[in-house]
């Protein structure tokens, strides 16, 4: 048992010793409602201690549980930051590739600030409300940028820019060892 219910039980006996002996050494005949009053009382207190005991040990675990959180969040955002700072280079080379993709486009600004953000993953909705504009002005420059590119929808603007990232690792023997390690994988 946690040591605070343990502790809330053990307290919560020693009042009911001193509330019997109380009764025992009271010179008042048996009052069998002041009796079941008591009682009441008692039962009262004793729930009383035992809650603010079961309080006490949530209380303690949901600290402890918070703390294990921020520690994850340091690490993840030492983690983020370390991959920030590896991948900068390589992150900074990618958007100079796009500005210029979208460049040779045609792209107004204002298509290719949806454009750029329709590649980050955001909505038409949250788009509208980062650019203070409509639902229906994003839609169009959606379609512009679609029109411009040859492009046919989101998925494919995308995978014109990721596609080459994406490669998969050839082995020995030409093939992607992704593909090898599932076709293996679907013998078995």
């Amino acid at each position: 048992m946690r040591r605070p219910i343990l502790f809330a039980c053990f307290a919560g006996a020693l009042y009911a010793a001193l509330f019997t002996v109380e009764h025992i050494r009271t010179p008042d005949p048996f009052d069998p409602v002041t009796l079941a009053a008591d009682i009441a009382e008692l039962l009262l207190l004793i729930g009383a201690v035992v809650f603010t005991a079961n309080m006490l040990v949530e209380s303690r675990d949901m600290r402890r549980e918070r703390a294990a959180l921020m520690e994850g969040l340091v690490h993840a955002r030492r983690d983020s930051e370390h991959w920030r700072k590896t991948a900068r280079a390589h992150v900074e080379g990618l958007s100079r590739a796009i500005s210029t993709q979208f460049r040779a486009w045609e792209l107004t600004s204002a298509e290719a600030d949806v454009a750029g953000l329709m590649l980050k993953g955001l909505s038409h909705k949250e788009i509208a409300a980062l650019r203070d504009s409509t639902v229906a002005t994003v839609r169009q420059h959606a379609a512009s940028v679609y029109r411009k590119s040859n492009l046919t929808n989101r998925t494919q603007l995308i995978a014109f820019f990721l596609e080459d990232l994406l490669m998969p690792d050839i082995g020995a023997d030409g093939t992607p060892s992704n593909v090898s390690v599932l076709r293996q994988s679907s013998r078995d």
